[in-house]
């Protein structure tokens, strides 16, 4: 009786145990030749198949639990709930180094885990330096790509781009599974090639696959490129730009003409200078591309006397801080897919996308990049970790200490046990006293030094497009603990500022550089892992030991209210002088803009203050006439407070820190040839809009070139912190202290940057 129960509590377990669903597959980052790809200190999606196991899974029954550790090796968890019979989800981690470990956990609702599948090993090969572009296709192989990027070396264009040593890793998507939901998925990408001849794309526009399509949004207006092709499949390519906001061009149909081939030579003398070399592409069917005003035309065919028609083959089309390309053809058929030159196509267009390395500049001998220089970002957070107000003791003060303690522990403890007590034996007891009392003071002076008041130092990058009406808020702030404690974090866009729908929630992570050198064997003094709740908006129990700071980075992605833009202008080429742009600037935030500039096509000029509520003409300015060169921008006293001397926060050499003000300058236009080079850009190039100042220079037959920018103005500038205390995203900090939340009210330093992107209209009659 004994073995049949025994045998029946097994046989129930089993079936118990089987009952429960299970991890089948994960997949960490990008699908590779062998494995994945991974980007350190940024997010990377995770592919996550559940096996149900005959068993129903019910809401909020099962959860899986990612675990990595930022940059500083402190560990953190996002928790995900598994939605009711779904058998496969997309999650998102940010491993900070290499050594940070990749954990996928599959927990009941009483927290217990079912099983755990950690990523064993990182092969180097499938490691995305911060300085690699990764490109991915979509619905197209990446093979003819890759192929070209090997053959890079036998053109000229080769040449340049191994001198500006640019390299490239290749994703292919396989399925819209490859997709991410979430633009957070995306932000390792740099550039995504979609062709619309695949059944993938067809199924990208369904509705059941609107959170992808509104990831894919989300990242190009984040700073990401897409390549879209269209040929006999321009309806998919409309359709798709419609869903996206992309409105800058228009497809107006499929140009036939069945009864003979045209010759692209426009194309053919874009990918080669000497149209001998190859043989031009004929077709017979090519998309109308209609481009709005804001956009370029990269290539196009001229007119001819036996056909007069100017046909647009390859539009850049702007979308915030990132870029559209529409090509007229498919690249996944013929002709196209079967040219000769196919190869020098995709070696032009990776070398034009491609960011230079600082130092290099079209014409000019490049500069030495063995030489290791430091990150935008990284000088971004030694800045905002420098509290002037918080002096660092002197550390000759600190070597005398010492000493002092080495003799009062040492020939003076002997002194006084042996000579003046003659207890040798109380040693145990004046060494510890003297131990207890340096510690003791030691702590009371550090403390009476560095004060008992949280500080935080904030910089926001603030980007309005009035072609899509978007705003985007890039944060970087670090908060100084007085104490240790567990501290939460949450972000939020300030509704002073800013007012509309958001594109995307807000994220705020902890801020990330790819210069950090790791400390593989340090541990933070808290063990517990701090957690994202409502991924991926707020932080909870980071730990923060006394005296310490802690570095955070922050998004906010909105459709501004049309009632209530934070700009708006009213600018036209003007009907006497057609190169002279004339009209209104009106600021529409609730504070002023110091140090305006006005960039147009590939000149600055000064507009000064532009004060709250303020409608100002910019006649006077003569934009397009002779402006100050870029070059002179970077001035250190342009864009710069005008006490900027004066401020112990601002002395570069006392606290070996760049201005903040400098900094901002060196992402804002980094790529530009006459910025400057002394440092990489390699986590916020996506933030580089030097991209808009580049001419499009449109090659006819008759060898004749015309060179156009776009029709647009960027205006930059600075909000001073000290006249005001708010800004566009306000950041709330609160301590848990024995189960009680206390709000914390730090003080505040806070700088914030301006860019807006002001359309210019064609003159009116």
């Amino acid at each position: 009786m004994t073995r049949f129960l025994t045998l029946l509590i097994v046989f129930f377990g089993a079936v118990q145990l089987r009952a429960e669903p299970s991890l089948s597959q994960v997949r960490f980052g990008f699908p590779a030749e062998n494995g994945s790809f991974i980007r350190n200190g940024n997010w990377i999606p995770i592919q996550i198949e559940i096996n149900p196991n005959d068993s129903i899974i019910e809401p909020g029954k099962y959860l899986i639990e990612l675990e990595s550790s930022d940059g500083e090796g402190a560990s953190y968890l996002i928790k995900m709930p598994v939605e009711a019979n779904k058998n496969q989800m997309t999650g998102y981690l940010r491993p900070g180094s290499s050594t940070s470990p990749l954990i996928v956990r599959l927990k009941n609702s009483n927290e217990k885990t079912i099983q755990a599948w950690p990523l064993a090993s990182r092969s180097s090969a499938n490691l995305i330096s911060p300085r690699d572009l990764l490109i991915a296709t979509l619905g197209l192989s990446a093979e003819p790509i890759k192929v070209a990027a090997n053959n890079l070396s036998k053109s000229e264009t080769g040449k340049q781009a191994i001198a500006e040593r640019i390299p490239r890793k290749f994703s292919e998507f396989k399925s819209l599974y490859d997709l991410p939901e979430s633009s957070l998925g995306l932000s390792s990408l740099d550039m995504l090639i979609l062709s619309t001849h695949s059944e993938l794309t067809q199924e990208l526009l369904k509705e059941n696959h609107q959170a992808q399509r509104k990831a894919l949004a989300g990242w190009v207006l984040s700073g990401g490129k897409l390549l879209l092709d269209s040929g006999k499949n321009w309806e998919t390519s409309k359709q798709l730009l419609e869903l996206l906001g992309a409105n800058n061009c228009k497809i107006n149909g499929l140009e036939s003409n069945p009864t003979g081939l045209r010759a692209l030579n426009g194309l053919n003398r874009w990918v080669t200078p000497l149209v001998a070399q190859l043989l031009p592409l004929r077709v017979n069917e090519l998309a109308k591309l209609v481009p709005s005003q804001s956009a370029q035309t990269i290539i196009r065919e001229p007119s001819e006397p036996s056909d007069p028609v100017i046909r647009p083959i390859l539009v850049q089309i702007p979308f915030g801080r990132g870029q559209i390309f529409l090509f007229a053809l498919s690249l996944s058929e013929g002709p196209f897919s079967k040219w000769e030159g196919q190869q020098s196509f995709w070696d032009k267009l990776l070398v034009e996308i491609s960011p230079r390395n600082p130092g290099f500049a079209p014409g000019k001998f490049p500069v030495d990049t063995s030489t290791p220089k430091p990150e935008v970002s990284s000088e971004i957070q030694r800045s905002l970790e420098s509290f002037p107000e918080i002096p660092a003791f002197p550390f000759g003060w600190v070597a005398i200490l010492i000493l002092a303690y080495i003799v009062l522990v040492g020939p003076v403890d002997y002194l006084i046990t042996h000579y003046w007590l003659k207890k040798p034996e109380l040693t145990w007891l004046t060494f510890s006293f003297f131990v207890l009392v340096a510690s003791w003071a030691a702590w009371a002076g550090a403390s009476s030094l560095k004060g008992n008041i949280a500080r935080v130092n904030k910089l926001d990058l603030l980007d309005f497009d009035l072609f899509t009406n978007t705003v985007q808020c890039k944060s970087w702030m670090s908060f100084f603990s007085p104490a240790p404690g567990n501290y939460a974090f949450a972000l939020q866009p300030e509704p002073t500022w800013l007012s509309g729908t958001a594109i995307s929630p807000p994220e705020l992570c902890i801020m990330e550089v790819p210069d950090r050198t790791f400390r593989g064997g340090s541990r933070t003094v808290f063990q517990r892992p701090y957690e994202y709740n409502n991924f991926p908006q707020s932080l909870d129990q980071v730990g923060i030991p006394a005296w310490a700071c802690a570095s955070l980075d922050a998004n906010l992605q909105m459709k501004a209210n049309p009632q209530n833009t934070p700009f708006s202008s009213e600018l036209a080429h003007s009907r006497i002088e057609m190169v002279l742009v004339l009209g209104t600037i009106t600021n529409n935030l609730p504070v002023d803009l110091e140090e305006c500039s006005l960039f147009y096509q590939e000149s600055w000029y000064n507009l000064g203050s532009l004060q709250s509520k303020e409608k100002r003409r910019i006649d006077m300015l003569q934009l397009g006439g002779r402006g100050q060169s870029i070059q002179q921008w970077y001035d250190p006293k342009i864009l710069a407070p005008a006490n900027w001397r004066s401020l112990q926060i601002y002395k570069q050499k006392e606290e070996g820190t760049l201005p903040i003000h400098i900094l901002a300058k060196a992402f804002c236009f980094h790529s530009h040839p006459e910025a400057s080079d002394q440092l990489f850009n390699s986590f916020l190039r996506k933030s580089d809009l030097s991209w808009r100042f580049k001419p499009v220079a449109e090659t006819f037959i008759s060898e004749t070139i015309r060179v156009r920018h776009a029709e647009e103005i960027i205006l930059v500038g600075r909000i001073d912190g000290s006249k005001t205390k708010t800004a566009p995203s306000d950041i709330k900090i609160s301590i848990k202290e024995n189960g009680t939340i206390t709000p914390i009210n730090p003080l505040i330093h806070q700088e914030t940057f301006v860019r807006v992107i002001l359309p210019v209209q064609a003159a009116k009659p």
